[in-house]
């Protein structure tokens, strides 16, 4: 085992998703519903980025990544497509002790996401430390298709 599956409190921190595809958008999707505070910063992003951010439920920089877009953050995720860009983040965070995700390296990352399922007040993460995410989205399907079993009696 590589990382420490632990649950993280961001309510109302600040986390920072650098890359506005489909990565960075299922990232702040998933910071979003637990109560982050969170920007992404990309020149151009998904249609449900940029709901959200007309709607004020997070805040989209159209911008080219900078280190200083990375103020006041307490997390901060690199998922771009670009391996220099992200590497270029994970120091930048470092640098400034911002935990950091790098989605395209858990090598790099000090904090990775688990593939994830919420149901009747229980949290499923299954973690792969990063190897096989598809396969931890496999098995948190198959576990999670156990459904009725999970739901409060």
């Amino acid at each position: 085992m590589m990382y420490l599956p632990i649950g993280l409190d961001v309510r109302g921190r600040i986390c920072v998703v650098v890359g506005g595809g489909s990565v960075g958008t299922r990232k702040a999707m998933n910071l979003l519903r637990v109560g982050a505070t969170v920007t992404v910063v990309s020149p151009e992003a998904t249609d449900e980025v940029a709901l959200l951010a007309v709607e004020n439920q997070i805040r989209w920089q159209r911008d080219e990544y900078r280190g200083d877009h990375l103020d006041g953050a307490f997390l901060a995720v690199a998922a771009t497509d670009d391996e220099g860009l992200n590497a270029r983040l994970v120091q930048d965070a470092k640098d400034r002790g911002v935990l950091v995700c790098d989605a395209s390296s858990a090598s790099r990352s000090e904090v990775i996401f688990g593939a994830l399922h919420r149901s009747g007040g229980v949290t499923l993460a299954v973690f792969s430390d990063g190897r096989n995410p598809s396969l931890a989205r496999r098995t948190r399907d198959r576990i999670a298709a156990l459904g009725e079993e999970w739901e409060e009696k």
